[in-house]
């Protein structure tokens, strides 16, 4: 088993990872609905912020780590072309994002709205590592 993966696509993949979610997050694209389904107010969000260089820095760590595990799935199954990494990507998101995010809707009486919103970006973040990786592989 090949444990290193191409370094270019793993930086670049959490730094886009990064920028994403800023948008993502953000009155751009979702912060208005993602805040109204998740119940938080701007308030609330403001209050925690001395917390969010703990945060930034955490959600940065996950990023490594969810381009390196692309990488490393994408290396050892030889995943190579843009095709196959879609199809890889989509199958990554359904195995790994669906079953939470039915779980969050049934047990914990989150809405499929957040749900789509959260694991949304799951699957964009997806999507963007494979391809990046399908050029160094």
């Amino acid at each position: 088993m090949i444990f290193t993966v191409p370094w270019i696509p793993l930086v670049v993949g959490t730094i886009i990872s990064m920028a994403l979610g800023a948008m993502w997050y953000s009155n751009v694209l979702f912060a208005k609905p993602w805040m109204k389904e998740a119940g938080v107010t701007m308030e609330e969000i403001n209050a925690s912020s001395d917390q969010m260089g703990k945060v930034y820095a955490f959600t940065a760590l996950g990023a490594l780590a969810t381009a390196y595990v692309v990488g490393f799935l994408m290396v050892n199954l030889k995943i190579m072309t843009l095709g196959n990494a879609v199809i890889f990507a989509l199958l990554l998101w359904i195995g790994t994002n669906v079953p939470p995010m039915i779980k969050n809707w049934g047990f914990e009486n989150r809405t499929i709205k957040l749900g789509i919103i959260n694991h949304g970006y799951d699957l964009a973040i997806y999507l963007i590592v494979a391809i990046l990786y399908t050029f160094f592989i």
